[in-house]
């Protein structure tokens, strides 16, 4: 196996250091994020986790597991569901391909890969969730030797999607140019535009925010600018946001809801030239002394494009662009934002507790309401609900037909058996049974139809049949053998090769 670990492109005559893209691509690793009944994370295997990560070093098979022996392994000694020697991984190049080789060493409870059973070797790319025993891993890739950045707490930001927009805001932050946030809803960018203020020059002075949709209709240009007094009879004087915001920052959201005519003065007041602005009714122009922070969910380009939006307000705003990344794409905060709410809620420990599916659960729902998605969950349990995997399941991906799963982005590698159990086997199998309906024990083709209804999952055939997560893994083992559902995924590939059913079934 480890020959599939470096079979990297050779290097052609005149290509420079790097020039196959080997030396210069991000390293790969590990990151703990989760393993049930152990608070907190941290050190394990005899110091090969450090601050939960092992980084995997090329040509070097890590095994992971209750108690394996090389120094560089990865130990859970505390996990009662993983195996001695549970799963090995590997740093995998092929090519242009990049990723992580997985393979399970014939555990008892079977290694998953974003939920799916893994069956031989299994290429795990960078975001991607691996479950041992009761410990779930994000594949992560970021530079080793990459200086540790003064990322604030509230971030939250251990995945590298969230400390390279750090490090791009903080240059952002030290400048006095406009910025421009863009992100799906309920990102974060009201957080981010704070901290852009707070690392400021500006830091000392105020942060106002306005959201741009809720501007009073005809009364734009005073909330943002200021009316004289007397010159609107039936409005008293008023100071403008740009004036409260004098030594600070104005932070405007929903950018794209702002009326054309708010623009144009608002291009106006950030003019380089002159930075300056008319209140409504005055004769003089007054100083602008803020910076101009905006953010929008929505394409701006695409906006301008279709007059929308200014071009010229969108070109200026976008010498600060930042992209604030979605939940799913920085799945190692996932768990640590989780707890941050949960730790604002006031939440007691049992009450929040996840369970190692709940918790697979949360790290891979879409969340299309992204971290305010996330605290709304908590909100819930607030309210008596517990975190079960359902529960995370349906409120996460509210809107999104789909589901949590991306199985697409799975995939064995080259030479090796597959990544996943079979799907959509050509022969027939019965209806998989129910709490209501399920005979004790099931046959084997019952339990190939419970096990392909429920993507192979022993927690959530639990779930089905009302039953103990335990009482369906002894199941397995006295119907297939020492394995369980190892052994069960042998037996359902020889029968869909074969159409023979294992002792004691029917007849195909």
């Amino acid at each position: 196996m480890d020959d599939d670990l470096t079979r990297t492109r050779p290097r052609r005559p005149g290509d420079g250091p790097g020039a196959d893209g080997a030396d210069a691509a991000p390293d790969l690793y590990l990151r703990l994020v989760f393993s049930e009944g152990r608070q907190p994370l941290g050190d394990g295997g005899g110091g090969a986790l450090v601050d939960g990560v092992r980084w995997l070093d090329k040509g070097q098979r890590h095994v992971l597991g209750r108690g394996p022996d090389g120094a560089s392994d990865v130990a859970l000694p505390w996990d009662a569901w993983a195996s001695r020697r549970h799963a090995s991984a590997g740093m995998f190049a092929f090519g242009d391909e990049r990723g992580v080789l997985v393979e399970d060493l014939g555990s008892s409870n079977g290694t998953f890969l974003d939920g799916a059973p893994v069956a031989g070797q299994t290429v795990a790319r960078p975001g991607q969730v691996l479950r041992v025993g009761s410990s779930l891993f994000v594949v992560g890739a970021a530079r080793r030797d990459e200086p540790a950045s003064d990322v604030p707490a509230a971030l939250h930001a251990r995945a590298p999607a969230m400390r390279t927009l750090w490090r791009r805001a903080r240059a952002v932050a030290g400048t006095e140019d406009p910025a421009l946030l863009l992100g799906e809803p309920g990102t974060g960018k009201t957080l981010v535009a704070r901290l852009l203020h707070e690392h400021s020059r500006r830091a000392g002075g105020p942060f106002i925010v306005l959201n741009s949709s809720a501007i009073p209709l005809h009364l734009e240009e005073a909330t943002l600018f200021g009316v004289v007094p007397g010159f609107i009879p039936s409005v008293k004087q008023k100071t403008g946001l740009l004036t409260l915001a004098k030594g600070g920052t104005l932070f405007l959201d929903e950018l794209a809801d702002m009326p054309p005519i708010a623009q144009a003065k608002l291009l106006d007041a950030f003019d380089p030239t002159h930075r300056s602005f008319l209140p409504v009714g005055a004769t003089q122009r007054v100083p602008t002394e803020c910076r101009l922070v905006c953010a929008t969910n929505r394409d701006v380009f695409a906006l301008a494009a279709q007059g929308e939006l200014r071009r010229d307000l969108v070109s200026r705003l976008a010498v600060g662009q930042l992209a604030v990344p979605p939940l799913r794409e920085r799945r190692e905060d996932i768990v640590p934002l989780y707890e941050a709410a949960v730790a604002r809620a006031q939440l007691p420990a049992d009450r929040a507790a996840l369970s190692v599916e709940a918790a697979e659960a949360l790290l891979l729902s879409r969340w299309t309401e992204n971290v305010r998605g996330l605290e709304s969950l908590v909100r819930q349990l607030v309210h008596g609900a517990s975190p079960t995997p359902e529960l995370i399941r349906a409120h996460a991906d509210r809107g999104h037909a789909e589901g949590a799963i991306e199985p697409e982005r799975t995939q064995a590698a080259p030479g090796s058996s597959e990544a996943t159990a079979p799907r959509g086997a050509a022969r027939a199998l019965p209806a998989a049974p129910t709490a209501a309906t399920v005979r004790w024990p099931p046959t084997p083709l019952e339990w190939f139809a419970l096990l392909e209804a429920h993507q192979w999952q022993v927690a959530a055939i639990g779930d089905a049949l009302e039953m103990r997560r335990e009482t369906i893994a002894r199941a397995l083992t006295r119907t297939f053998g020492a394995g369980g559902k190892a052994a069960a995924q042998r037996a359902f590939e020889a029968w869909v090769a074969t159409g023979v059913v294992p002792e004691g079934g029917e007849d195909a």
